[in-house]
């Protein structure tokens, strides 16, 4: 579904080109500060990529875009590039700034992360105790 703003492509291993991928009724109401366009999907509602962020959606067509240079009146080229009409648009209210969208980690990845990060800080506390032993002499 062609509902977020960026526009990057990603080429796949079979050489085709794919674009980022939003879930139908992803994109959810939050502040013009959080997305110019004044939607959002969070995480979860992108399929593609896989661990993607947070994106910005495009504009809901019928309404004002801040992203056009008149956003009362966006010219053909801007529509193309920053208003839908697909089905990109639930009905979740809108997110207020600084606070997040989901608790905690959700994905084997977050969890993953946090065991390297206390693998890690692990091995520097056993470091630095090796080196309080090895000049103490």
């Amino acid at each position: 579904m062609n509902c977020a703003v960026d526009s990057t492509k990603i080429q796949q291993d079979d050489g085709t080109m794919r674009g980022i991928e939003i879930i139908p009724e992803g994109c959810q109401a939050v502040s013009e500060d959080v997305c110019s366009s004044g939607y959002m999907a969070p995480s979860n509602n992108v399929t593609f990529p896989m661990n993607s962020l947070k994106q910005c959606c495009k504009c809901k067509a019928g309404e004002a875009c801040p992203l056009c240079a008149n956003p009362n009146a966006c010219t053909e080229e801007e529509k193309e590039e920053f208003v839908t009409d697909e089905n990109c648009f639930g009905n979740a209210v809108a997110e207020t700034p600084g606070v997040p969208t989901a608790p905690g980690p959700s994905s084997e990845t977050d969890t993953s992360n946090t065991m390297y990060t206390l693998a890690g800080l692990l091995l520097l506390l056993l470091l630095i105790l090796a080196g309080f032993f090895l000049f103490s002499r």
